[in-house]
C-alpha cells in the first residue's frame, strides 16, 4: 500500500445553538458546575476535540448505512469489507490482525481530524436542566450544564489521505479520491443536520459549516 496524495479540507464551524462538549474539573467544588465544557489546559479556551467530531461523523454515516455491528447495539462497524465506506474512511473497529479478516483490511484511516480551535472571541453560558416528575409535573434533580454560547466559531481542519488501494473504491457513482470525498462530504452535511456534542435532543449542539475549501479552493460538501 502506497499513499498517493494528501488533501486538506478547511472551514468554519459556527454554533447555531449552545454547544456542550464535556470536560472535567480538577476538583469538585460546592456550588460548582456539574457538566463543564472541555477547555485548553493552558489558555482555558474551549475547543472541539478532533475525536468528538470524528466520532460524530462516523456515527452519522453508520446510522445512514445501517452499519452498526458486533454484539452491542452501539458497536461501531468493523466489517473490513473493501466496499464499506465506514471502514475505509474511518478505519475498522476492533480489527484483529490475526483474524480471518486480515486479508480484507482496508488499511489505515483515510481521515485525520484536527482539534477545532476557537476562531475569535466566544462566550460561555450556564444552562440548568432537570428531570420532571410525570405525576406532579415538578422539576427535580437539577444540574448545571456549561455551554459555548451560540454564535461562537471554531476552525475546522481535516486531512484526507488517498492510497493506491483506493483506486477501485466506489461510492455514489464516484471512484477513488472522488469517492472518498463524497463520503466525507455526506458526513459533514449530516453533522449539520444533527449536531455536535451532548444534549443535541435537548437543543444543544446545532452547528453550521461555512467557507469550506479543498486544498485552498472552494469546495461544496454535498
Amino acid at each position: 500500500m502506497k499513499r498517493k496524495s494528501r488533501h486538506t479540507i478547511e472551514g468554519t464551524i459556527t454554533c447555531v445553538s449552545g454547544l456542550h462538549v464535556g470536560g472535567t474539573e480538577d476538583q469538585l467544588e460546592i456550588g460548582g458546575l456539574d457538566l463543564p465544557v472541555i477547555k485548553h489546559p493552558d489558555t482555558g479556551a474551549p475547543y472541539i476535540p478532533g475525536s468528538s467530531l470524528k466520532g460524530r461523523m462516523r456515527s452519522e454515516l453508520e446510522h445512514k448505512l445501517g452499519k452498526y455491528s458486533g454484539t452491542g447495539a452501539n458497536e461501531p462497524c468493523g466489517c473490513c469489507k473493501d466496499d464499506c465506506p465506514v471502514c475505509r474512511v474511518f478505519g475498522p473497529h476492533k480489527y484483529d490482525p490475526r483474524g480471518s479478516r486480515a486479508l480484507t483490511h482496508p488499511g489505515p484511516t483515510r481521515l485525520i481530524v484536527r482539534d477545532a480551535q476557537a476562531d475569535g472571541k466566544l462566550s460561555l453560558e450556564i444552562k440548568t436542566e432537570s428531570g420532571n416528575d410525570r405525576v406532579t409535573g415538578q422539576a427535580g434533580n437539577p444540574r448545571q450544564l456549561e455551554r459555548v454560547a451560540g454564535g461562537a466559531k471554531f476552525r475546522l481542519r481535516l486531512v484526507l489521505q488517498v492510497f493506491d488501494t483506493d483506486d477501485k473504491f466506489q461510492y455514489n457513482g464516484k471512484s477513488g479520491k472522488d469517492a472518498l470525498l463524497a463520503v466525507l462530504g455526506e458526513c459533514i452535511a449530516d453533522v449539520q443536520s444533527t449536531g455536535i456534542g451532548g444534549g443535541i435532543s435537548r437543543g444543544s449542539g446545532e452547528v453550521r459549516v461555512d467557507g469550506l475549501t479543498l486544498d485552498g479552493k472552494p469546495w461544496q460538501c454535498s
